[in-house]
């Protein structure tokens, strides 16, 4: 009988192979969740503009309070979407499992296979989400003047979310450093975090309202 021929041999590549097919499809495409997302900064950006022109222009007491609360929302609203996509950055950079959510929705962007990432990755994911809010609040600093009460809240709100955010998940990154899991770190954070230590953001963006 003749021995079987390699091409009836399965290929090393299989198991690999098997595991791209099995990994999750994102729900949507990368350029449409960006443009959406381009398109929410754009307009926030613009309605805070306009609130913090009307306040240079006319330094009515309306238009401080305006500008004050747009500055403080979007600043939050810049610091959160970045840092979801660092987050995601983080992840795909890493080689994990995180598949994009519908574009129909907002937050969270995508969904981390906890089970199927290794705790390398799952670190990579944690640090790309602090590493991108901090580099919001430099490029605020860096970017703005800061010549009016608008430009210091959007950085005040900017800030005060990267010290709620880092606050929350820097201890969750020391622990997967330290050798647990994803979900074991994940798992030390109390339960009254939100309020505990958005405690700190809020404290934090007050702070920075009068030192700016």
């Amino acid at each position: 009988m003749a021995s079987p021929s390699p091409e009836a041999e399965p290929p090393e590549q299989s198991d690999s192979s098997a595991e791209e097919a099995a990994a999750p499809a994102d729900a949507s495409s990368l350029w449409l969740v960006l443009a959406r997302d381009v398109a929410i900064v754009a307009a926030a950006l613009s309605l805070f503009a306009a609130a913090d022109a009307w306040h240079t222009l006319t330094g009515a007491t309306l238009s401080a309070g305006l500008a004050l609360i747009d500055g403080v929302l979007v600043g939050v609203l810049l610091g959160g979407l970045i840092h979801e996509w660092g987050h995601f950055t983080g992840a795909r950079l890493y080689g994990s499992r995180a598949p994009l959510r519908p574009a129909t929705g907002f937050l969270p962007l995508f969904d981390f296979d906890y089970p199927g990432n290794s705790r390398q990755q799952f670190l990579g994911m944690s640090v790309g989400g602090n590493l991108a809010h901090w580099l919001v609040v430099f490029v605020l600093l860096l970017g703005l003047p800061l010549s009016s009460i608008g430009q210091v809240a959007l950085v005040s709100g900017a800030f005060g979310f990267a010290v709620f955010a880092s606050s929350v998940e820097f201890p969750v990154i020391r622990h997967a450093y330290r050798g647990l899991s994803g979900i074991e770190a994940l798992a030390k954070l109390p339960k009254d975090f939100v309020r505990r230590n958005g405690s700190y953001g809020l404290i934090a963006a007050v702070l920075a309202l009068f030192v700016l």
